[in-house]
């Protein structure tokens, strides 16, 4: 099962967390998952989640249509002037920049990552 977001909210009992449309929500709190039903915020179906989406290159994403450009900055929350190609080219490589990759981190004498 899985709860998707079907309307914004900020979640109190979370830090006033941001829940977006789509966003997924966790299970581990039923009550809280029934309430946020009944509100409208949440719609829990029988379907497994959906992995997240493998991250395109520069390469990839400049090749897509512009509305499934604008889809791919919409689930990144990417934000800003999307209005032609370059600048929704812009957004995204500055996105893949600022990405901290897969092992970043200081690398110590012996190999090791600093956590």
């Amino acid at each position: 099962m899985v709860a998707k977001v079907i309307q914004d909210f900020r979640e109190r009992y979370q830090n006033m967390k941001l829940y977006r449309i789509g966003d997924t929500y966790s299970l581990d709190n039923a009550e809280r998952v029934e309430y946020l039903v009944s509100q409208g915020f949440l719609k829990v179906s029988e379907e497994k989640d959906v992995p997240e989406q493998k991250e395109l290159t520069f390469e990839e994403f400049a090749a897509l249509a512009a509305p499934e450009q604008k889809k791919v900055l919409d689930a990144l929350k990417i934000e800003g002037d999307d209005s032609n190609a370059e600048k929704r080219e812009a957004l995204y490589k500055a996105h893949l920049e600022n990405e901290p990759k897969e092992h970043d981190g200081n690398v110590n004498a012996n190999g090791n990552i600093d956590a």
